[in-house]
């Protein structure tokens, strides 16, 4: 199995500087960033046009605003700009363009910056597959109920995963191989967020349940 290539080329100092919008940056700018609303899970994406890690502060323009189930609508404030620092961000994601290095296995002409990575809806979008991560919340029929962590390559299959190793899989006999109680099974399972995580620490593709 062929390991995919990383977004960053190595050593690249790009993002250790301030940094700004010019005519060569994508569409969206420099970056992304996103502020999730805990209690709601609603996400505000926007489009980032200006870095300063020196002072932690980054220039930000709203974009749309997104709930867990996905849906999209345009931020009210799309066309005012602002100015707010780092801490005040769950996510932020820069890109720039560059030439393509043969040498570094990374054959692409845009180098991607993570800086800081959160749970988000939509949070999967533009990630690739194998890093995928997504948060899960349960209740059982018992009335317990657990958040945990999901590595798979969708939300449909972050689901399916969470249902087999909780729930097991059906034999004549029963389910068998789950994690629950005997005759315990899932009432509730819904999506909380997911992010990019470049390093799953964990032996099973759950992990985290509290």
């Amino acid at each position: 199995m062929l390991n995919p290539p990383p977004d960053m080329y190595p050593g690249c100092t790009w993002a250790d500087q301030p940094i700004e919008d010019t005519a060569d940056s994508t569409s969206f700018g420099i970056g992304t960033a996103a502020t999730v609303e805990p209690r709601t899970g609603l996400t505000t994406r926007y489009r980032v046009s200006a870095y300063d890690p020196q002072a932690g502060m980054v220039t930000v323009t709203p974009d749309i605003k997104e709930d867990r189930s996905g849906v999209a609508r345009p931020a009210p404030d799309r066309s005012l700009p602002r100015t707010v620092p780092l801490a005040d961000l769950d996510e932020l994601r820069l890109i720039h363009r560059r030439d393509r290095n043969g040498g570094t296995g990374l054959h692409t002409n845009h180098c991607r910056h993570t800086i800081k990575s959160a749970f988000t809806a939509g949070g999967d979008q533009g990630v690739p597959a194998h890093r995928r991560v997504y948060r899960l919340w349960m209740q059982t029929t018992e009335g317990r109920t657990y958040r945990f962590l999901v590595r798979a390559p969708s939300q449909t299959t972050a689901f399916d995963v969470a249902r087999d190793w909780w729930q097991g899989t059906p034999s004549p006999d029963g389910w068998i191989g789950g994690h629950l109680e005997e005759g315990e099974r899932i009432e509730v399972l819904t999506f909380e967020g997911a992010r990019d995580m470049q390093v799953w620490p964990y032996p099973d593709p759950i992990a985290d349940p509290i």
